[in-house]
């Protein structure tokens, strides 16, 4: 080989094995705000699924059994009390309440002339209460104001007695109904504040005890727990939520959310190392409020960087 392309060889093995730095590395320094990585005691979470209803529910059924004649309220309308919901074929039911009605101004004529005894007076005029109540339950009404959450009857279908057809709740008041397994429920007494997290509205708002069942299921070996829910967003019976229960204390490494990245699949924060930050790939834990659990990828007395917008490698100043 001549020396002319000797030479050529060697520049271009050398320029071809030069590291270059991080583009970030020769940008201007950034200032951030870092924060000492330390262990903290934090309660131990359970988190307990359950269904939110409301306080004041009611199921509305027949008293007696007749047709529906007409159907005057659907689900999602709003009622006040003593209206209308549905009105049963009341025709058999007027008959006999005109027949006792009439039977009743005869017979407390005759006892006026006590043509007739206190006793059969008194039979007759109860026969005539009796008709007048089942004329009354001809009629289905609210039995409070609220709203109607549930219809499970149209006109012609045949109403018996205790068959539900009509669902009012007041939707003002709710709680957070759930199941806790007995070993967890020793510690839940009533006025307990709980945090409660409700996923179609994505809240998480304080709770209250209000209820706890004294004895818990055979079958399934849970207690259950009744929560008042302070909730700032609407909430519909039926929307799924779950509690966190506090059951003790653990001592773990927390950050705040703000020093947490995420790129695909990758959680990632920034530490602030010898002057420049340094990307560290980390594995989160839990959720407290503000903070997140590290459970791996950082190191105690480490700082990480919680504000500043900064690239790997790049200069910083704290």
């Amino acid at each position: 080989m001549k020396p002319l392309q000797l030479a050529i060889l060697v520049v271009l093995v050398t320029a071809c094995g030069h590291k270059p730095e991080h583009v970030a590395d020769n940008q201007p320094p950034v200032k951030v705000q870092t924060l000492a990585i330390e262990l903290t005691s934090t309660p131990t979470i359970v988190e307990v699924a359950g269904t939110v209803r409301a306080r004041v529910t009611a199921t509305v059924a027949a008293k007696i059994s007749a047709n529906i004649r007409e159907v005057s309220m659907k689900a999602g309308d709003t009622v006040t009390a003593g209206q209308v919901l549905a009105t049963l074929d009341d025709r058999t039911a007027r008959a006999e309440y005109d027949r006792a009605k009439a039977d009743d101004e005869r017979y407390r004529s005759l006892q006026d002339k006590a043509a007739v005894t206190l006793a059969e007076a008194q039979t007759v005029a109860m026969r005539y209460r009796v008709a007048e109540a089942a004329l009354s339950d001809c009629q289905l009404v609210a039995p409070f104001a609220g709203l109607v959450t549930g219809k499970s009857c149209d006109v012609g279908d045949l109403a018996t007695p205790g068959k539900p057809l009509f669902t009012v709740e007041q939707p003002t008041d709710f709680r957070l109904e759930i199941n806790v397994p007995e070993r967890e429920a020793a510690g839940i007494i009533n006025g307990k504040l709980i945090r409660c997290v409700i996923e179609a509205t994505g809240e998480t708002c304080d709770g209250q005890v209000d209820e706890v069942t004294p004895a818990a299921d055979p079958v399934t070996r849970t207690v259950l727990v009744k929560i008042a829910l302070k909730c700032q967003q609407p909430l519909q019976s039926g929307l799924f939520g779950h509690a966190q229960l506090p059951t003790g204390e653990h001592r773990a490494m927390f950050v705040s959310k703000t020093a947490i990245h995420e790129r695909g699949q990758l959680t990632f924060v920034f530490i602030a190392d010898a002057g420049k930050s340094r990307m560290r790939l980390v594995r989160t834990g839990k959720t407290n409020r503000e903070a997140i659990e590290i459970l791996s990828g950082v190191q105690i007395g480490e700082r990480v960087i919680v504000a500043g917008d900064v690239a790997d490698g790049q200069p910083v100043n704290q």
